[in-house]
């Protein structure tokens, strides 16, 4: 998001107060915007997630809201993001303006991340997911579920810590149903087969949720897909899930199978046992069946490892500029291009110097006529800077020259060319048209007679560079 998308920030700064100043918009919800802020008080940067006008008026959209904002304030982990604040304050219009005030991360979405990537490698993805079921696991002990986990609700940082965000439709388990009989609320690309239903929903449907990000994260694409959310969330409740590349281990392929099992039972019941059994297969062994005594046991907070620090390498902070990016192929080949065209001049400078044609400034060179005749004649060898020793006979016959020639040329033509001499005389205008139609000067090596060797010498690169494109 840019600064300047900051609409109706004077009308929010005089609802929210002097305790925080709005920035700019950096996210869009489909009940909340969400405003990068200064805490003035605890002097830090938040996020702002403003419930919108049109449901602000709506009693089950607003005590949504408020659970949300209630129950996030006493999670307390890392792979968590941190809700630190929750207000309502009446607005003038006559509605219930309220926010909630969270920790802003300096993250890219894993969502952008497999956008970029198409895919990761399986170390990263497990610690991925063994990052993000802890957090679940903290969430679900408070008897709390998210309810629509998915790679765009999962924020990857710098350090390559995974922190769950977004708790736009998530409600305390226990507690009365927000949604209506039979009303799907999630991501159908990710909802559990229970949950597109409109049956009810448990820690398990945030696992198989996670099951649905890991098998996308590893085999490149989702298990589903559908013209519709419809047909995707009817493929989610009677169609078995595609295998994953045999590229994958065959305990990864199990963890996941695991978690995407159709009946809520039979999966991992929660973020606890999911992170247990990642735990395990990253040690190279089985994951445990759900349920078990080898799962009975609370999950202790991963360890950052070689792969989180990899993880963090591969993500992007939304916040770090694009200047900051590496060049790529197309920098790489113009600076390959112009490289190869200051050799092509500085040998071209060298070779001229070397044969003595750049500043000429007596005759001497070119005494006889042959000589003259075959430096001036346009042939293939003489346009490429091949130098061709002149003959050891008197004068070569123009019948003579049509052989060595690449073109049949007489000696009317050898006599007259392109310059602007019109007698056959032996000067160093011959010795340079080889070069360049542009005759030399001669005599003292004047900056005028500077001038227009670099042009010629100029003209002859440009000359050179298109033979080279036609051969």
């Amino acid at each position: 998001m840019s600064a300047e998308d900051n609409t109706g920030i004077e009308r929010l700064q005089q609802l929210i107060g002097d305790d925080y100043r709005l920035q700019w918009i950096i996210g869009h919800g489909g009940m909340s915007t969400v405003w990068l802020a200064d805490d003035i008080i605890n002097d830090r940067e938040v996020a702002i997630k403003v419930l919108r006008p049109e449901f602000s008026d709506n009693r089950e959209f607003l005590s949504r809201f408020r659970n949300e904002a209630q129950a996030a304030e006493n999670i307390d982990s890392e792979h968590v993001v941190a809700t630190y604040d929750y207000r309502e304050v009446p607005d003038p219009a006559g509605h219930t303006f309220c926010f909630i005030v969270m920790e802003f991360v300096r993250g890219e979405s894993l969502a952008d991340l497999l956008e970029r990537e198409g895919s990761l490698a399986e170390d990263l993805a497990l610690d991925v997911l063994e990052q993000a079921a802890h957090g679940l696991s903290v969430i679900h002990r408070m008897n709390m579920v998210h309810r629509d986990i998915k790679p765009g609700n999962m924020l990857i940082t710098a350090n390559g810590i995974v922190k769950i965000t977004d708790f736009g439709i998530a409600k305390a388990a226990a507690a009365v149903p927000l949604t209506r009989t039979g009303m799907v609320v999630g991501t159908a690309q990710y909802v559990s087969p229970e949950q597109a239903q409109g049956k009810e929903v448990t820690a398990a449907s945030d696992i198989y949720s996670l099951g649905v990000v890991g098998y996308e994260m590893m085999a490149g694409r989702r298990p589903f897909s559908g013209d519709s959310s419809v047909s995707v969330a009817i493929a989610h409740i009677n169609q078995a899930p595609p295998q994953m590349p045999t590229s994958i281990t065959a305990q990864t392929r199990e963890l996941i199978g695991i978690a995407l099992r159709k009946d809520p039972g039979r999966r991992f019941p929660d973020g606890n046992e999911m992170a247990l059994a990642v735990s395990a297969v990253r040690l190279g062994k089985r994951p445990p069946q759900p349920r078990t005594e080898a799962l009975m046991v609370q999950a202790e907070a991963p360890s950052p490892s070689a792969s989180t620090a990899m993880l963090g390498k591969v993500a992007r902070p939304a916040t770090i500029t694009q200047e900051a990016a590496p060049l790529r192929g197309s920098g790489i080949g113009i600076g390959l291009f112009i490289a190869a065209l200051l050799a092509i001049i500085i040998g071209a400078v060298i070779y001229a110097g070397a044969t003595g044609m750049l500043f000429q400034e007596t005759p001497e060179e070119t005494t006889t006529p042959q000589t003259i005749t075959q430096t001036i004649t346009p042939t293939v060898e003489e346009t490429t800077s091949v130098y061709v020793p002149p003959r050891t006979t008197s004068r070569v016959p123009s019948s003579s020259l049509e052989t060595t020639s690449q073109r049949p040329t007489t000696s009317e033509e050898t006599s007259t060319p392109s310059t602007t001499s019109e007698e056959e005389t032996p000067s160093t205008t011959s010795s340079s048209s080889r070069f360049s139609v542009t005759p030399m000067p001669t005599g003292d090596n004047t900056p005028n007679e500077t001038d227009a060797a670099v042009s010629e010498l100029a003209e002859a690169v440009s000359q050179l560079m298109e033979v080279g494109e036609a051969q």
